[in-house]
């Protein structure tokens, strides 16, 4: 199994931007709420410093993911979001040259680790029905389908999903 390191990014920092800007770039397949074309580097910026209401900037964890001190995906994650005792992960990303090589279920055991920590018991997330392999993905990991909805900016539905028991 290859080790992966987690370093927390600060969005005011120019050096942490570049480095979630850099994963963007590094997945050009990557749409997420942009309509069905890659994002802007102004959308992920915004992205990065956007907090659900009521939630301050120490509830948002952003990491860079690296494997032999080279960067290869992200991870963001919002503790007591929708619910207190939930954390909601909204991206998890590798770069396209790091895919397939088992690095999704590994991030995702630390980051429900992490949720653990903080003492949530359960991960949401929110899926495009389009998405078929991150979809997959979820459904392997022991998420399950809460509800679907059309929602702006998804090319397909809005899956919302959860994994229960951290």
């Amino acid at each position: 199994m290859t080790n992966l390191s987690y370093r927390r990014l600060n969005p005011s920092n120019a050096a942490d931007l570049s480095a979630f800007l850099q994963v963007f770039r590094g997945t050009p397949s990557y749409t997420y709420a942009t309509g069905g074309r890659k994002p802007t580097e102004a959308e992920v910026e915004k992205m990065m410093n956007t907090a659900p209401p009521g939630h301050k900037s120490d509830d948002i964890f952003i990491y860079a993911i690296s494997s032999d001190n080279e960067l290869c995906g992200c991870a963001f994650v919002v503790r007591g979001y929708p619910k207190v005792e939930t954390a909601y992960l909204v991206l998890l990303m590798f770069i396209e040259r790091a895919q397939g090589k088992s690095l999704g279920p590994q991030a995702l055991r630390h980051i429900e680790s992490e949720a653990a920590s903080w003492g949530c018991s359960s991960l949401a997330a929110v899926v495009d029905s389009t998405n078929h392999r991150a979809l997959a993905f979820w459904l392997r990991e022991g998420f399950t389908e809460s509800s679907r909805r059309a929602a702006p900016g998804f090319i397909g539905q809005a899956i919302a999903i959860e994994k229960h028991g951290l």
